[in-house]
């Protein structure tokens, strides 16, 4: 196995299963869990370990939302120079195990992000926002099948994974807040993450993502008791990450990534529909990554918004580890 093949297995582990807690439930005017992966993932998606064995991922990540935006992509006007901070150290747990299924590698991942939270309002803003301070996100965990990549003339020029995942809400959840670590319901999330390699030097990837969320009989809140429902339902939603590199050397990669969320049912308020309820969520910006040795990787990216619709706008840094044993 060539040393190409191998850099790009080693760093398929990286994005393998990655669910970021984006935001942490800093979404703050979108029901949309806290904890699905938007711009997580990035570089050699496609790729993932074959061999039996585990490997684990530590993800810095923060997020600055200075904006709360409407079903036109506007500013809410309700709220005056807002600040929402988000810091986020995710753990991701990865076993690839020797069994084969469909052509490739049976594996499995969980994810456990600590979370710290704060929000902040101008002085008279007609409402503000209370953030849950520090705990833990919600457990993201499933299944996944990695399959080989295509070689061609010694070099690999596809690979794919499919993985099928649960967000389980066990993180923080105040019942008087209004931006909490935990969504506070359950959601699965299918995807298919894929890599396409046209030339020796130039990679695109992209993750494809389904999303459906049950239904949160406890709502959170700060306002009044009155104005709280008594469970609401998130849409449906689709969405992909993308990264389009250039590979500089055999160990390092520049690119840009980026992340597109369009929900494509409303969402449910005590049962009745919302209308005009959908978020659109679109993010770019550059990124980097460093196959430091093969059981070390390194990886960054920066998205800034582009739309943002019924959703918090802000920036979003990412710096990734990952560690194979």
């Amino acid at each position: 196995m060539s040393l190409k093949i191998k850099r790009r297995l080693a760093t398929g582990v990286c994005a393998a299963a990655l669910s970021l807690a984006t935001g942490a439930g800093a979404h703050a005017s979108s029901t949309q869990p806290a904890g699905i992966n938007l711009g997580g993932t990035s570089f050699n998606d496609g790729f993932g370990g074959l061999t039996p064995g585990w490997a684990y991922v530590q993800i810095a990540q923060y997020y600055h939302y200075d904006a709360i935006n409407d079903q036109n992509g506007q500013e809410v006007g309700a709220f005056k120079n807002p600040g929402i901070d988000a810091y986020v150290a995710l753990n991701q747990l990865l076993y690839t195990s020797p069994i084969h299924l469909f052509g490739g590698v049976l594996a499995a991942t969980a994810l456990l992000p600590v979370i710290d939270l704060h929000s902040q309002f101008a002085d008279g803003s007609p409402v503000k926002l209370t953030a849950n301070g520090f705990g833990l996100g919600d457990l993201t965990f499933g299944p996944y099948i990695q399959m080989p990549p295509v070689i061609e003339n010694g070099r690999p020029v596809f690979s794919q994974r499919f993985e099928f995942d649960v967000l389980a809400p066990i993180g923080s959840y105040n019942r008087h807040a209004d931006i909490n670590q935990s969504s506070g319901f359950w959601s699965v999330n299918p995807y298919w993450a894929f890599s396409v390699l046209p030339t020796p030097k130039f990679t695109f990837s992209a993750r494809l993502h389904y999303l459906y969320n049950f239904t949160n009989d406890n709502p959170a809140g700060s306002g009044p008791a009155f104005t709280i429902p008594q469970n609401y339902q998130a849409g449906q939603s689709v969405w992909t990450n993308f990264t389009a590199s250039y590979n500089f050397t055999r160990s390092f990669e520049v690119g840009v990534s980026g992340y597109y969320l369009q929900q494509i049912t409303q969402d449910k308020t005590d049962g009745i529909t919302q209308a005009k309820s959908e978020t659109t969520n679109f993010s770019v910006g550059p990124g980097a990554f460093w196959f430091y040795n093969p059981t070390n990787l390194i990886e960054g990216e920066v998205y800034a918004p582009v739309i943002e619709k019924n959703t918090t706008s802000g920036v979003h840094v990412v710096v990734r580890y990952l560690h194979i044993f």
